[in-house]
């Protein structure tokens, strides 16, 4: 068991991959970096999540950095366990097949917003994506830093649209947290950045 400690790194990208980990509890992000150190967010990992599997499986370096965004706690699993449990439990590997196929179509929605929609319309998507996975919560737990990050923008950008969004009335911002209140007036700005 391995104690997760904000803005812990675990690995860096181009390292050697040689652990998986295991989400007990926190919440870790998986980051692309840009060599001006610009960051982007492609992925969040939650409790019983599985991340780091990718590099174990095609004896590459990691592709990406991860960070703990919250205190936690996570399994480490050796690189030889793991792929000994894969080559002796079919359901394992189904079960790990079909979380790489499940991140595989996320990853490709995640490019279509970057390469088709505008700067309003990744954010719009985002928000929405987060309100339905929040849904019983009534808002989302996240910053304007890490809503930069995931939409590929400057966190003064997401700033002025959610001051914007906020003076419609779409919505109700405070200290970290986010009340959407027009779930269709952001669905329409996100279908109109696709036009």
């Amino acid at each position: 068991m391995c104690v997760l400690k904000r803005d812990n790194l675990f690995f860096s990208r181009m390292t050697p991959a040689e652990k998986a980990y295991l989400v007990f509890s926190g919440l870790v992000s998986i980051i692309l970096e840009s060599l001006d150190g610009r960051k982007l967010a492609i992925n969040e990992m939650r409790s019983s999540d599985l991340f780091g599997e990718l590099g174990l499986l095609t004896k590459q370096p990691r592709s990406s950095s991860a960070f703990a965004r919250t205190d936690g706690e996570l399994l480490t699993i050796p690189r030889q366990a793991f792929l000994s449990v894969l080559g002796r439990e079919p359901a394992f590997m189904r079960r790990i097949l079909e979380m790489t196929a499940n991140r595989l179509r996320e990853s490709n929605e995640h490019e279509s917003a970057l390469a088709f929609l505008d700067a309003q319309g990744r954010l719009a998507r985002l928000l929405l994506q987060l309100g339905k996975r929040e849904l019983e919560k009534g808002y989302i737990t996240i910053s304007q830093e890490e809503l930069a990050e995931r939409t590929g923008q400057t966190r003064q950008t997401v700033a002025k649209s959610l001051g914007r969004w906020r003076r419609r009335g779409w919505l109700i911002t405070g200290r970290g947290r986010i009340m959407l209140l027009k779930h269709d007036s952001l669905a329409e700005l996100e279908q109109e950045s696709m036009d």
